[in-house]
């Protein structure tokens, strides 16, 4: 687990995320959008008080076109939460951190 937002690209993400050994938070963004941009302080203050038990990863849709389409992204921002290989919670659009600390209890 890392304290820190990990990037991850499409040749990454298999092992970053989906191989993880614990739970990853996986962020599908991309850098023009505004709202994506306003989460990431979000990402940071939840990889960092959940560094113990969650990595926080994100991935540019359009630096990694590939993977998004394997998971039903179709809208960004979307976060799914991956434990033991498969998405168990999942939020399209903006989010509070509160409502990603809801989205990830759960699973961790």
């Amino acid at each position: 687990m890392a304290d820190t937002v990990v990037d991850v690209t499409d040749a990454t993400f298999l092992t970053k995320v989906v191989q993880a050994p614990g739970p990853v938070l996986a962020v599908f963004r991309a850098e023009w959008s505004g709202v994506c941009r306003a989460l990431d302080p979000v990402l940071a203050e939840v990889a960092k008080e959940y560094a113990d038990r969650l990595t926080v990863a994100r991935l540019d849709i359009d630096q990694s076109p590939q993977t998004p389409p394997k998971y039903s992204v179709t809208a960004i921002p979307t976060l799914h939460v991956f434990k033991e290989g498969k998405v168990v919670a999942t939020r399209i659009g903006p989010s509070s951190k509160s409502d990603v600390v809801r989205l990830v209890t759960p699973h961790l």
